[in-house]
């Protein structure tokens, strides 16, 4: 008898730990993971007046986990990352978007990517979270090592919308700073990079 009522209480407790596993995950299934819409820009300096860049055709994934199903702010983020080919920068002009693609190496090395290695999320309130993500950004073939920082909201579809910026140098990924208007116009070596993220469900 008593070996029967381990086998039971075994099997019961077997059955119990699935159905706790698997409810997360049933519910999961309804929150804003995988594709996500991205709009990325550069913002630069020069000698006469600053000038920004926009990206076309951004990819982008970003997964988000939650530890409990019913909760609306994730726990943590996997898979996060963009690439975007370096023509679908734009300008507005084309002269400087030239000059732009031969800095960038644009023939050889076509895209624009970051991959996250690790994110974390502190939680805030009203629906608010950040999120740090350490990972490798290549630009003209040159991969540097950085960290990415968003401030992410909860919207009242469901969707989280990611706001960050990240500064960086041209000569950190071997560009040199284009110049335009037969050196007239002299760029600065420091960029600025925004970036908006919406995942939907």
């Amino acid at each position: 008898m008593m070996k029967y009522y381990f086998s039971y209480a075994l099997i019961g407790l077997t059955i119990f730990l699935m159905a706790f596993s698997i409810v997360p995950m049933a519910d999961v299934n309804n929150k804003p993971s995988g594709t996500a819409d991205a709009d990325i820009k550069v913002l630069g300096t020069s000698n006469l007046h600053d000038w920004s860049m926009e990206a076309k055709e951004v990819a982008c994934t970003a997964r988000f986990t939650y530890a409990v199903a019913k909760s609306t702010i994730p726990g943590g983020l996997q898979g996060f990352g963009f690439t975007f080919p370096v023509h679908g920068l734009k300008s507005g002009e084309s002269g400087m978007d030239s000059k732009a693609y031969a800095a960038m190496k644009a023939k050889n090395n076509g895209n624009i990517a970051f991959t996250a290695s690790s994110s974390t999320i502190t939680p805030g309130g009203a629906g608010r979270f950040s999120v740090k993500s350490t990972g490798s950004l290549t630009i003209a073939g040159v991969s540097k090592s950085v960290v990415l920082t968003a401030a992410c909201l909860v919207k009242a579809d469901g969707s989280i919308s990611c706001t960050g910026t990240d500064k960086l140098l041209m000569s950190d990924y071997q560009i040199k700073p284009p110049t335009y208007m037969l050196g007239a116009l002299k760029t600065g070596n420091a960029l600025t990079i925004d970036f908006t993220m919406i995942v939907k469900k």
